[in-house]
């Protein structure tokens, strides 16, 4: 029986549910051939060739309006005179419902256009968390919830997602950053051409690697089938309506290579748009060069939507009445590590990375990330172990500062175990009281090891999962960690949206930020420094509270650091020391209101305040 159809409405690009049928428009690459093809939604038989002419056409764009099709049955492909091709705007894909299917090769690895709905959420509400209240968890799905201790029906797929929630919102967790979550090949071949009698014939190879992170050119209004299952929007609706509900924003992750055919940004801020209306997420981290944030910073509809770039030019940053724009670079971690791991780091740099903030945008801090070593391989390994990449080591960075504490890998000696404990505490204490947004790598919290692989792209097994340990070690990390973000949030000082300006301007007794080494109001912050006592005034917050003083000590020994007097009564008590471990929410007196003593590569935190309740 024949298809009815109908010139459409150009309603929208891609496929779409409307009233009794689906709506269709697309564009043709080049000429005036424009063909449907209409498969049939099991067998992929090929029902119905539909030629189009101009009448269904605005330009290069046609709409056609199917009758008594329903979209999750509906299975298409395009034809103009370059051939068949893959409709980019198509919300739903077909034919990669499995995750490495791969007997696919079979099938010459086709995949189809589906269609889909375009309001069917009853969530209509975003958090709208502001930038200095957020904590930001990175993720990948399936990796996140393949060694969690979850079922195997909740591995590999949002439902494991979902179901570890209440992990994420214990840890204090406010949004989580997930790696593509879009329809991208996950199966790596090769195909080839070659010559027959009957002309040129292409063979397609079986698998021999996969694209595990999910990077790289990909239908990007589709939720990924093998993610979200036989109905991927409403998949992906849940998704998003779990995390709202419990205050909780989504940053999808977004890959647009330069190479190979590059994304248009036009296209770009189609596909932001689309995912920002269509399943309420919350903001965009972007991957690539001479990306059009010019543009989507002016886009009306991504204006309360959060955009994470690793640059941008700063000229078009200049809309102090709203903060959207965030630094995401590795600005904060090369600093850090090359202080930790006695490799000329400058103390005055890192201080700069930790206070840095402007009123127009804002920036992102990280002691580990995706691309790199994970927290604990940075203080286990001195270099790359990458072999099972199959690149014979030479992929991934060389340059990691990365130190292994005298043994490379797994140790069992406890000096060696310390040493990296505290290493991994005094980043993530480092990080999480940073002026910026935190941002926590899965696992890091719980001692996630990668075996010395910092670039584990095609590793779906254990090397590029999520470990979450069990080990006392891990567990007592995870709540430090803990105890990390309750501690930022209770002292707003620490995230002040605004830059400081080193003065006493509103004559509360010291100045908004301080600087003290083994004396107090040191005035300058010489290279051959390691040391440094960094004093956050409470009253200058955004509310006012207790004062808050970071003593780092990058050096080998011990070293010795003055506390400023406080005005007002005030005294100081210790919350922690990343080299003991312990965590005292509302402090300890310390003893000598004077000086205080901090061990070699550690961190100490203080709070100057009027109360002696003391709460472990």
């Amino acid at each position: 029986m024949a298809i009815k159809y109908m010139r459409g409405q150009f309603t929208r690009l891609g496929a779409f549910a409307k009233g009794e049928g689906v709506e269709l428009t697309f564009s043709i690459r080049r000429g005036e051939v424009a063909n449907v093809l209409i498969y049939h939604g099991r067998s992929k038989r090929l029902i119905q060739r539909i030629s189009l002419d101009d009448s269904f056409c605005i330009g290069r764009v046609y709409s056609v309006f199917f009758r008594n099709i329903t979209a999750d049955r509906f299975c298409y492909l395009l034809e103009d005179m370059d051939g068949t091709f893959m409709d980019p705007y198509a919300p739903r894909i077909i034919g990669r419902d499995r995750w490495m299917q791969k007997d696919r090769y079979k099938k010459e690895y086709q995949i189809f256009g589906g269609g889909g709905t375009f309001c069917n959420m009853s969530d209509d509400t975003f958090p709208k968390r502001k930038g200095e209240d957020t904590i930001l968890y990175k993720l990948h799905m399936r990796g996140f919830t393949m060694q969690h201790g979850l079922p195997s029906e909740l591995q590999g797929n949002y439902r494991g997602v979902i179901e570890k929630i209440p992990y994420l919102k214990e840890l204090g967790i406010t949004t989580v950053e997930f790696m593509p979550l879009y329809d991208f090949e996950e199966i790596r071949y090769r195909s080839y051409l070659v010559q027959e009698r009957s002309g040129s014939k292409m063979v397609y190879e079986k698998p021999f690697g996969t694209n595990y992170w999910g990077y790289g050119r990909a239908f990007y209004f589709a939720p990924k089938a093998s993610y979200f299952g036989e109905d991927p929007q409403k998949g992906m609706e849940e998704l998003v309506e779990a995390f709202h509900k419990e205050g909780m924003e989504i940053i999808m992750e977004f890959s647009f290579p330069k190479e190979n055919d590059p994304v248009s940004p036009q296209l770009i801020g189609q596909i932001l748009r689309f995912w920002h209306i269509r399943y309420h997420i919350d903001g965009f981290h972007l991957l690539g060069e001479d990306l059009p944030l010019a543009r989507l910073l002016e886009d009306p509809f991504l204006y309360q939507a959060k955009l994470f770039a690793d640059q941008c030019d700063p000229c078009i940053l200049n809309d102090d009445s709203h903060k959207h724009f965030f630094y995401y670079n590795d600005g904060f971690m090369y600093p850090l590590r090359r202080l930790q791991n006695h490799m000329d780091g400058s103390v005055a740099e890192l201080a700069n990375q930790i206070k840095r903030q402007n009123k127009s945008y804002g920036f992102v801090n990280y002691a580990a990330n995706t691309t790199g070593f994970t927290l604990l391989d940075a203080y286990s390994y001195g270099e790359k172990h990458n072999e099972a990449n199959g690149e014979d080591n030479r992929d991934g960075s060389n340059y990691n500062c990365s130190f292994n504490h005298g043994v490379e890998g797994p140790s069992r000696s406890r000096g060696v175990l310390r040493g990296r404990m505290n290493s991994v505490r005094s980043a993530l204490a480092l990080t999480i009281l940073s002026q910026g947004i935190p941002l926590i790598c899965s696992g890091d919290e719980m001692l996630n090891s990668q075996k010395g692989n910092n670039n584990p792209y095609g590793q779906d097994n254990p090397i590029g999962w999520t470990q979450f340990s069990q080990k006392k070690d891990a567990l007592a990390l995870k709540e430090y960690v803990k105890a990390l973000i309750r501690f930022r949030k209770d002292h707003a000082v620490l995230s002040d949206p605004v830059p400081r300006r080193e003065s006493d301007y509103l004559n509360l007794g010291i100045p908004d930020l301080s600087y003290h080494g083994r004396e107090p109001w040191i005035m300058g912050i010489g290279e051959e420094k390691k040391g440094l006592g960094i004093l956050y005034c409470g009253g200058y917050g955004r509310r006012s509270g207790e004062d808050v003083m970071l003593c780092m000590n990058f050096y080998y020994g011990e070293e010795t650091f003055a506390l400023p007097s406080l005005p007002r009564g005030r005294k100081w008590y210790k919350v922690t020391n990343t080299s003991e471990g312990d965590f005292y929410m509302d402090g300890v007196e310390t003893l000598d209101q004077q000086h205080i003593t901090v061990p070699g590569g550690s961190v100490t935190v203080l709070i100057g305040k009027k109360t002696k309740d003391v709460k472990k």
